[in-house]
């Protein structure tokens, strides 16, 4: 095997000085349109407590690996283990919610006959649980409010 050639030995001649002609020369840049100034951006008003902004639909959904839950302008969904029950808001006489052990969500829906079903999804950590138990307050709010004071909007 012959050894390497060392690069460094015998180094690439340095240009003498002379690189090229200068580059031409560019025309000078078009001025820019005139625009209004944009007006400075604000803070969004912020809505009254408790006030729902119309033609608002907002979701809740939440899973964990066994079982999950999904509110919506429809209804309430439960899922377990692939099954699932759906329920409209027409057939649901109300909607209760709690925190249960283990960072767990329980939601249960209760039917007119007082039949009632529940379904569990739990959180990874008690400040995800806190989120959730925050906005289903809020969808709950927002579809069985609708429901109880009758507006333009019904489910």
């Amino acid at each position: 095997m012959y050894p390497e050639p060392n690069p460094y030995l015998n180094p690439h001649p340095q240009p003498s000085g002379v690189f090229g002609p200068p580059p031409p020369a560019y025309p000078p840049a078009p001025a820019p349109p005139a625009y209004p100034p944009a007006p400075a951006p604000g803070p969004a008003p912020v809505p009254a407590y408790g006030a729902v902004p119309p033609n608002v639909n907002p979701e809740f959904l939440v899973a964990d690996r066994h079982s999950g839950i999904v509110i919506d302008e429809t209804g309430v969904t439960f899922d377990f283990e692939g099954q699932s029950a759906e329920f409209p808001w027409s057939d649901i006489q109300s909607v209760h919610s709690k925190p249960g052990g283990g960072h767990r969500l329980m939601v249960a829906v209760v039917l007119p006959g007082g039949k009632f079903y529940e379904c569990g999804v739990k959180a990874r950590n008690r400040m995800t649980l806190e989120q959730w138990v925050r906005h289903l307050g809020y969808v709950l709010h927002v579809y069985l409010g609708r429901r109880d004071n009758r507006g333009p909007w019904s489910p």
